[in-house]
């Protein structure tokens, strides 16, 4: 069974549920429409007690996710950016709460969104041509979940490295930094997620469950500071800075408000 969204592609492969972010004209960006259908295919599959595990990955050979679509970062006032992330971190919330394990297939550029993507799931396999950045800081934007989820996986030192500059890792670093399990071929990247899905699903589903949940236990709290702080961040003159730079192709002149 597949189905086509507008942003996403949703497939059933026997036990295996399997997500393609499908925006490959604009490298699998992020934007509003993807969140709310990652929702949307996510509460499909947590209440579909045939899907065992869950493979995520992007169309094309490229990117993963190039991050989140900035031409939606613009904000004029506290209830559209409150919104905004209200409807970004339902998305990753769910992606962290249903019942079944998650694998990242990064099958290219994960920058950003694409990044957080593949911390939060249980296992990420990578392509050898894969890169991997949290590049907030270049334009004014804070990673508020990935300074809790992101510390745990990678520890503070690796973390301050990424967020605090922005530079972009490959799959191997990534690989020596806990934020992928496995690098493998681009060709091979499908295959070596699909087979850790289906071992996954020989499993008996109430152990994997229990497991999952309480390796994610206490994520919730990273959701509340971003419910806190993201609406006042996304309104500073600086983000805004950073956005136009980035259309414009030039070096952002931030002002520090």
């Amino acid at each position: 069974m597949t189905e086509k969204f507008e942003t996403i592609i949703f497939e059933k492969r026997g036990a295996i549920a399997v997500i393609t972010m499908n925006r490959p004209d604009k490298l699998n960006a992020c934007n509003t429409v993807m969140y709310r259908e990652l929702d949307c295919v996510l509460d499909k599959i947590e209440s579909d007690r045939e899907v065992q595990a869950v493979v995520i990955t992007g169309s094309g050979d490229k990117a993963f996710s190039a991050g989140a679509d900035l031409e939606e970062l613009n904000f004029d006032n506290l209830r559209d950016s409150s919104e905004y992330i209200k409807v970004d971190a339902r998305a990753f919330r769910r992606l962290e709460n249903i019942p079944q394990p998650v694998i990242a297939a990064v099958n290219g550029a994960a920058i950003g969104y694409g990044c957080k993507v593949a911390i939060v799931s249980d296992i990420a396999i990578a392509s050898e041509t894969a890169k991997f950045s949290l590049p907030g800081a270049t334009f004014g934007a804070v990673h508020v979940i990935m300074l809790g989820r992101a510390r745990e996986v990678m520890g503070r030192k690796r973390l301050s490295q990424l967020l605090l500059t922005g530079e972009k890792i490959d799959a191997h670093e990534a690989e020596r930094y806990g934020i992928v399990n496995k690098v493998v071929p681009q060709d091979q990247v499908m295959a070596e997620a699909m087979k850790i899905a289906n071992r996954i699903a020989e499993c008996p589903p109430l152990s994997v469950q229990v497991t999952r949940r309480m390796l994610h236990r206490g994520m919730d709290d990273d959701y509340r500071w971003e419910d806190l702080l993201s609406p006042g961040l996304l309104l500073m003159e600086d983000v805004k800075e950073g956005r136009r730079a980035f259309k414009e192709k030039r070096k952002p002149k931030f002002v520090g408000k």
